[in-house]
C-alpha cells in the first residue's frame, strides 16, 4: 500500500534540495580531507626534495674547495721534487753556515783551522741493515749489485792545535755534534809554527742528512 504524501510540493524540494546540500558538503569535506593529505604528502617530498638539494650543494662546495686546493698542493709537489733533487745531488740539507758556527763553537781558542774542504761524494749504504747505516764508516765508489749508493757532503779539515789532548777533545766534540756524522782522524803530527812546537792534523766527517 502506497503511502500518502500530503506535504506541499515547496516543502518536498525543499527537503530535496537540503539533502543535496549535506551531500555536496559532505563530498566537499571528502575533497578537502584529500587536498590536505595529498599536500602534506607533497610537503613531505619537497622537505626531501630540498635536504637532498642541500646535500648536493653541500658536497659540490666541498668538491670546488677540494678543486681549488689541487694548484698549489701541485706547486708545493714541484717545490718538494726540487729539493729533493737539490738534497741528493748536494748530499745534505745541513747549510753551510750552520756548519761554520757548529766549528767556531766547538773549536777552543787555542786552536785553528788551516784548510776546509766540503765536496759531495757518493758512499755505500746497505738497506738491509738500517741500523748500521750511522755507525758504519762509509766506502766510497762501491757498484756492486744490492748496494744502494747516495750522495753525502764529505768535510775534511786541517788546523793547529798546542797538544794532542786538544786535538782529541776537538774531536770528540765533532762527534758528539749533531751537525756531523763518521768523524774519524787523519793523522797528527809535530810542525814548528812561529817558532813554537804545536800539533797539526786532520780529520775528515760527513754533514747529517
Amino acid at each position: 500500500m502506497k503511502e500518502a504524501d500530503f506535504l506541499p510540493e515547496w516543502l518536498r524540494q525543499q527537503r530535496v534540495r537540503r539533502k543535496r546540500l549535506i551531500r555536496q558538503g559532505q563530498l566537499l569535506a571528502i575533497c578537502m580531507a584529500c587536498m590536505a593529505l595529498l599536500t602534506c604528502v607533497r610537503q613531505a617530498w619537497i622537505s626531501e626534495a630540498r635536504a637532498t638539494l642541500t646535500g648536493i650543494h653541500d658536497r659540490a662546495e666541498a668538491q670546488d674547495r677540494l678543486i681549488a686546493q689541487i694548484p698549489p698542493l701541485e706547486r708545493q709537489m714541484a717545490d718538494l721534487l726540487i729539493k729533493k733533487q737539490i738534497d741528493s745531488e748536494l748530499g745534505s740539507r745541513t747549510d753551510c753556515t750552520a756548519m761554520l758556527a757548529e766549528l767556531c763553537h766547538l773549536m777552543p781558542r787555542n786552536m785553528s783551522l788551516a784548510s776546509l774542504e766540503l765536496k759531495p761524494v757518493e758512499i755505500r749504504v746497505e738497506p738491509d741493515h738500517p741500523a748500521k747505516r750511522k755507525t758504519r764508516r762509509p766506502v766510497r765508489g762501491d757498484r756492486r749489485a744490492g748496494v744502494k749508493l747516495v750522495r753525502r757532503v764529505r768535510v775534511v779539515l786541517a788546523g793547529l792545535a798546542p797538544t794532542d789532548v786538544d786535538v782529541a777533545n776537538f774531536i770528540g766534540q765533532l762527534s758528539a755534534s749533531p751537525l756531523f756524522e763518521n768523524v774519524n782522524m787523519g793523522y797528527a803530527k809535530t810542525v814548528r809554527f812561529r817558532g813554537r812546537s804545536a800539533r797539526e792534523f786532520q780529520a775528515s766527517c760527513y754533514l747529517a742528512k
